[in-house]
């Protein structure tokens, strides 16, 4: 069965405030139930796809939605159906998470104007947890209900990342060679996470089928994807220099600010948010009424595995108000 047949997200775009021309993408479900809204904000590879991963029993959106929620997820300018001319265009690295913010802001005001509220639940993941802070503690602070942050990336000093980020030349810079935007493919993503998963166990922690319908469901949003043999989608480079800077001990936000109630969430095996810094995150966030979970045998693709299930109960019940782990 093709992945599109999963496909049934409802697609709205709206217009960007902060750059001319742009059109923000948001998917939906459970669009008209009435449910109380929450939006999920992606991390610097895979755009919304991410939360909604065509495949049964695969979209967080979904489980959102079966919950009671109307659940939106944004892609940011450049990923996903969030085409940019300028992303288009441009040279250096695109979308950063001063950029993101504002879209997430472009989002939340036209959610929360669709159901007549003041505030939403705001989910964000890996690089989202740092645009999805930021928005809360700046911009955004009134409009946020419940902040929950799916392996977070706070501010502590990761050599294995930096080892990647660096420039050869000099040790204290990025790579210097970081164009717009990178490209993805099956190779690279399947790489990257069986890096974290221990040897011979990957079928036991995921589903090769969800995988697929991930990156061929990416490659399809992404109009330039027919030049690429394999099939690759972009992701902007910009969330790369943001990285840079969390990796070096030097956070995007002030966790004092995070005064909402606040969800911190990972995999025990994930390796991008690792236990220490969410520790220290949960350790110095403001918010009175905040918890840190840790998932066993998962990774920083925790929600797209067989642990999904979990991920998704875990947030769930903490954006109805109802943490069973509280009680």
């Amino acid at each position: 069965m093709s992945w599109r047949e999963h496909d049934t997200a409802v697609s709205h775009f709206i217009a960007s405030s902060d750059e001319a021309g742009l059109k923000l993408h948001i998917r939906v479900r459970g669009e008209g139930s009435g449910g109380p809204p929450v939006l999920f904000v992606h991390g610097a590879t895979f755009a919304s796809r991410l939360y909604d991963i065509p495949h049964p029993g695969a979209s967080w959106l979904g489980a959102a939605a079966d919950a009671g929620f109307t659940a939106y997820a944004l892609d940011i300018r450049g990923y996903g159906r969030s085409h940019s001319a300028q992303f288009d265009a441009t040279t250096g690295p695109y979308a950063r998470a001063d950029s993101a913010i504002h879209d997430i802001d472009d989002a939340v005001r036209w959610i929360c104007a669709r159901h007549g509220t003041g505030a939403v639940g705001l989910v964000g993941g890996s690089w989202g947890s740092i645009t999805t802070a930021l928005y809360t503690t700046t911009i955004g602070r009134e409009r946020v209900a419940r902040l929950a942050l799916f392996a977070p990336i706070y501010g502590e000093p990761n050599a294995g990342w930096l080892s990647q980020l660096r420039d050869p030349a000099d040790a204290d810079a990025p790579r210097s060679d970081f164009g717009a935007w990178r490209w993805i493919d099956a190779r690279e993503t399947r790489a990257r996470w069986d890096a974290e998963i221990p040897d011979g166990r990957a079928a036991e922690w995921r589903d090769e089928a969800v995988l697929t319908a991930l990156v061929q469901s990416s490659v399809a949003d992404d109009p330039r994807s027919v030049t690429r043999d394999p099939p690759a989608f972009r992701t902007p480079n910009g969330t790369l220099l943001d990285l840079w800077e969390a990796f070096n001990g030097r956070p995007l936000y002030d966790p004092a600010a995070l005064t909402c109630p606040l969800l911190l969430i990972r995999g025990s095996e994930d390796r991008t948010s690792t236990r220490s810094d969410a520790l220290a995150l949960f350790e110095k966030a403001g918010a009175r009424t905040r918890s840190v979970l840790e998932i066993a045998n998962a990774t920083h693709f925790a929600s797209a595995e067989r642990s999904a299930a979990t991920v998704f109960a875990m947030v769930n019940a903490f954006l109805a108000g109802d943490d069973p782990w509280r009680s």
